[in-house]
């Protein structure tokens, strides 16, 4: 992960933290819509929360639009 930019030299620089593990062996279930781990469990549940906020802060947050959706 990238340092972040520090605006100001009075704060501490945030101590570093662990690498995110990659994702285990996963694949996605039609029928649940989500992933899966290989037991059935749901990725997002089966894997360290670390993991999960590494991959999902690169993801755009602003959701699905359609053309009539107010901005």
């Amino acid at each position: 992960m990238a340092t972040p930019l520090l605006l100001t030299r009075r704060l501490a620089a945030p101590a570093p933290t662990r690498d995110a593990s990659p994702l285990p062996d996963h694949h996605y279930d039609p029928l649940v819509g989500a992933n899966v781990v290989a037991d059935g469990r749901l990725l997002v549940k089966a894997v360290d929360p670390a993991t999960v906020a590494n991959y999902t802060s690169t993801q755009d947050q602003g959701g699905v639009r359609r053309k009539d959706d107010p901005k």
